[in-house]
């Protein structure tokens, strides 16, 4: 076993980077190991929007979410780190209020009263929410992480047992801890994404309105193309696109913003969220491991909240 101030973090994703730099910031010596790169995990297929969306328990990811928002907030005056605020539709059922309104501030909740296009029983909420451009994000990290003493150690771990020179661990691998931590509760959300040609007038909006089987609409403007999406299909392990899901999420988008069918398509990715029925943060009983994984849809909206928790348990 290392020194007690000597962390090691696994993965390299948003959650692992995030973990890495508050505890390096925070006067510990900290490597991460990784199986690949941080534009080579999913977090870098993700759109990514402010959103808890697919994570639970609904009070804690409340209050991760809440703190991660303030963290944006001061990213957002810093034009390297790729976080910018923007306003966003979220079209919802108004039979019921949303849980995690609770995490915005009302100065972040722009309009509660925007008309859905097809369907009246559902209804907007403009937000001003942060807008996090994952190709710029993940790289400000990852300088970030090696400007504060952090080191990288591009390595695949495949046991427990390969562990042990590196405790204690923080435990950041996502889906992975399903194989390396024996963890049945965790399960594959599989997304599809259509990245199109930008446009700066296009508004970003999502639907929680299903139109096919776990699958919904949302749009998300960025510098490097307007991202279209999407699907959530729970238990599915495929990462090869579906040509006429393509198909079906362009006509979705469609609905909402009919000039994303004059732009022309740059490329079709699909990742798999780490599902889980609640996030895994918490001591390992039995090791010298804290867990932080399975956060769903919302790795980037509760990234801050959650390493700040991983602190408070070292």
């Amino acid at each position: 076993m290392k020194n007690k101030n000597h962390i090691t973090v696994l993965g390299a994703g948003v959650s692992g980077l995030t973990t890495g730099i508050v505890l390096a910031e925070n006067g510990y010596k900290v490597s991460i190991i990784t199986k690949v790169l941080p534009k080579q995990t999913t977090s870098a297929i993700a759109a990514a929007i402010w959103f808890p969306y697919e994570a639970y328990p609904a009070n804690k990811v409340n209050s991760w979410s809440r703190r991660s928002l303030l963290r944006f907030k001061h990213l957002a005056h810093n034009e390297d780190s790729g976080v910018s605020f923007i306003p966003f539709t979220a079209y919802l059922d108004t039979r019921q209020k949303p849980w995690w309104l609770d995490a915005l501030p009302g100065e972040n909740i722009l309009d509660d009263n925007v008309q859905h296009p097809g369907h009246p029983e559902y209804k907007g909420y403009t937000l001003n929410v942060p807008l996090i451009e994952t190709p710029i994000y993940l790289e400000y990290l990852l300088n970030r992480f090696k400007k504060s003493g952090g080191e990288i150690i591009k390595q695949e771990v495949t046991s427990v047992e390969e562990l042990e020179a590196y405790f204690p661990v923080v435990n950041c691998t996502g889906l992975g801890a399903k194989h390396l931590f024996n963890d049945e509760q965790l399960y594959p959300i599989q997304g599809q994404v259509v990245r199109v040609a930008p446009d700066q007038k296009i508004q970003g909006m999502a639907t929680e309105y299903e139109l096919e089987d776990q699958e919904m609409a949302y749009i998300i403007p960025r510098r490097d193309g307007v991202i279209l999406g999407g699907s959530a299909k729970k238990h599915q392990t495929s990462t090869k696109a579906d040509p006429s899901l393509t198909e079906r999420i362009l006509t979705y988008c469609s609905k909402f913003e009919p000039a994303v069918l004059e732009l022309q398509v740059l490329n079709v990715k699909v990742g798999l969220r780490p599902g889980r029925p609640e996030i895994r943060l918490e001591k390992d009983p039995q090791l010298p491991v804290i867990h932080n994984y399975g956060h769903g849809g919302a790795g980037y909206t509760v990234s801050w909240g959650c390493a700040e928790e991983v602190l408070k348990l070292l």
